[in-house]
């Protein structure tokens, strides 16, 4: 998602039924990891659904878009990729207790890229394509990082999410 939102504003060119994942309460057993990344799976499956429109429409935007006309967009993905990450992060409460804090590091990842995400907004509704280019730029590092973290736990559809 972030990789359509920072070609827009920086202005360059550019299945399986799952268990549903329940409240996360700390009241819930810890899951096995298969389980665990079933759920995980099924969330972000979920999150990409959701932000599915916005993505769709960023990358139908021509090349030298108005910034006025790119930040509601961003706006809408930024707001469910948030729905998202507090779904994951209610969920966490069930992951098996010796790969919490692995799961951790991969929540913060994804905090990463949310927070270059809500900079690309700021930078469109600013009209301020330099301060877009600017995070643009660190695009590709953190969603390779959030990947990385995504495929070492054994996530098939959480790497890309954010």
């Amino acid at each position: 998602m972030l990789g359509a939102a920072a070609l827009a504003v920086s202005g360059c060119g550019g299945g399986d039924e799952q268990p549903a994942a329940n409240d996360g309460t700390a009241a819930a057993a810890p899951l096995t990891k298969a389980q665990f990344v079933a759920r995980a799976d099924a969330v972000c499956r979920e999150i990409k659904q959701a932000q599915r429109p916005y993505t769709d429409r960023l990358r139908s935007l021509e090349h030298g878009t108005e910034l006025e006309r790119v930040a509601p967009i961003l706006e809408g993905a930024l707001e469910e990729s948030r729905k998202g990450l507090r779904r994951l992060r209610e969920l966490r409460a069930q992951a098996p207790r010796e790969d919490r804090a692995t799961f951790d590091t991969y929540l913060a990842a994804a905090e990463r890229l949310l927070a270059q995400s809500a900079k690309l907004s700021e930078a469109a509704k600013a009209d301020d394509r330099a301060a877009g280019r600017e995070v643009a730029a660190t695009v590709d590092a953190l969603s390779a990082d959030e990947q990385r973290l995504a495929d070492e736990y054994g996530l098939d559809h959480c790497g890309d999410v954010f």
